[in-house]
């Protein structure tokens, strides 16, 4: 006579696999939003211009004014981390109520809210003539894009 052994086999109940299965879905698919949302979105957009004031520059002694035509951020920007070149030339911030030395730029905050942004006027100083069609660019750190002006 043969034996014939049975094994008891015992498993997890329907109900508990259910569950199981429904919660590694869940973590799973946060897990990949996680990973994926940082992908659709970059750095906010720097867009405006800059408008020449013609009446308030001299560029003959290096003197140039600029309105700050600025549409985004709305809010404006933080004046340093602000990025200022006029042609190739790279200018440094000066703090208003300082005085500007050469290759330097500060502003004219007209609404006093402390912020580089739409209406104030951007003045620069480069201690050398400055000749028309010379472009200037601002940018801000943590934006992508510039913005620009001309001299004329």
């Amino acid at each position: 006579m043969k034996k014939i052994y049975m094994k008891k086999e015992e498993g997890v109940s329907p109900v508990i696999a259910t569950i199981l299965m429904v919660a590694i879905t869940v973590v799973l698919a946060a897990t990949v939003y996680l990973m994926v949302a940082g992908y659709g979105s970059g750095p906010a957009q720097l867009q405006g211009s800059l408008a020449y004031n013609q009446l308030t520059s001299n560029p003959t002694k290096g003197w140039v004014n600029f309105t700050v035509m600025m549409s985004q951020p709305s809010s404006g920007v933080d004046p340093t981390t602000v990025t200022v070149h006029i042609g190739t030339t790279k200018l440094t911030y000066v703090a208003p109520g300082n005085t500007l030395s050469a290759n330097s730029w500060t502003y004219v905050d007209n609404n006093g809210n402390g912020k580089l942004d739409n209406g104030d006027t951007l003045i620069i100083y480069t201690g050398t003539t400055i000749s028309p069609g010379t472009s200037v660019t601002m940018g801000a750190s943590s934006y992508s894009g510039s913005i620009a002006g001309t001299v004329k």
